[in-house]
């Protein structure tokens, strides 16, 4: 990621293009180098972290438009919505804090002080507590933080390894699986006990990772061997490396569960396969350079991505 000057708020422009089926929008001038968006729950809004400006912004994906935006700290990174979609909490990676933002009224209420180089922000099944990743600032300071979301505050730090760069959580036991980039590994953290339950070995860089809304499975994009790892959770173990494209990125599984979606960096491109692999045989659509986040709204075929290269978001149908 590069860094960029604090620029001002930009008003959007929304452009068609074709794709390779359903209609495809990009929405131009999303803050500068955009990394990652949280939706809402009724999939109608985007808030998607503007990483060169330091700001929050909100885009209407009914419209196409920017709508808003509010500035929440150096560098911000990873972005999760509690409280029913009215909260959001955002890592700011160079701030060291968690921002805490009132989505009403567009402010931050509080800065939450954390050590190092905070991350990915996951929000509990149960409501009631924010994980986040921390790099830290050496090799071994890797934590996993939690944090109370009604009184904002900092309640517990767990020591998780190397470079942890993203993590889930299973809906129902609130089990944290944390990405250690640094390691090859995923780790199941227990953030109740504070302690590390296991450690699964997957593919080369992995940088993201997304759970099917039933947790039994959780989906690993290995950024150097261009693979995805396919985890049973119940197993506690890595079940395949499926081949994906070129550097894959983001990944997410759609509501319903029944697909996966991947995007491939530098094949400039997102796949979609059946979570429960019964056909392995990708469909990829075209997307912009740059692209890292990537969700599907409720109606489980709209995607929405994020492009850092090109500071924009792109909408599309799948079918």
């Amino acid at each position: 990621m590069r860094r960029a000057f604090v620029g001002s708020f930009a008003v959007l422009m929304a452009v068609f293009l074709s794709a390779q089926s359903g209609k495809t929008y990009r929405v131009k001038k999303v803050g500068e180098y955009p990394n990652f968006m949280a939706l809402s729950p009724d999939g109608n809004t985007a808030y998607v972290t503007s990483f060169g400006t330091g700001d929050l912004i909100v885009v209407d994906l009914a419209t196409k438009t920017v709508t808003g935006s509010v500035s929440v700290g150096s560098e911000p990174l990873g972005v999760a919505l509690a409280e029913g979609g009215k909260t959001a909490f955002v890592a700011c990676r160079q701030s060291g804090t968690i921002a805490v933002v009132d989505l009403t009224s567009l402010r931050v209420v509080e800065n939450i002080k954390v050590s190092g180089a905070p991350y990915a922000v996951a929000v509990g099944p149960k409501g009631y507590r924010v994980y986040v990743t921390n790099y830290g600032r050496t090799k071994e300071g890797g934590q996993l933080h939690v944090i109370d979301v009604r009184e904002h505050s900092l309640i517990a730090t767990v020591k998780v390894g190397m470079s942890p760069i993203a993590l889930a959580v299973m809906p129902v036991s609130e089990l944290c699986y944390v990405v250690n980039g640094g390691l090859n590994q995923v780790w199941v953290v227990d953030p109740e006990r504070q302690r590390v339950l296991n450690r699964i070995t997957v593919g080369d860089a992995p940088i993201a990772i997304a759970v099917t809304p039933d947790g039994k499975r959780a989906f690993v994009p290995n950024n150097r061997s261009d693979d995805l790892s396919v985890i049973d959770t119940q197993l506690g173990k890595l079940l395949v490396n499926v081949p994906v494209g070129k550097s894959p990125f983001g990944v997410t599984v759609s509501p319903d569960g029944k697909r996966v979606f991947v995007v491939n960096a530098e094949a400039r491109t997102f796949s979609v396969l059946p979570s429960d692999l019964s056909n392995l045989e990708l469909t990829s659509y075209k997307i912009d350079k740059g692209s890292r986040d990537i969700k599907v709204a409720p109606d489980n075929r709209t995607v929405i991505v994020v492009s850092e290269q090109t500071n924009s978001l792109l909408v599309t149908d799948v079918p």
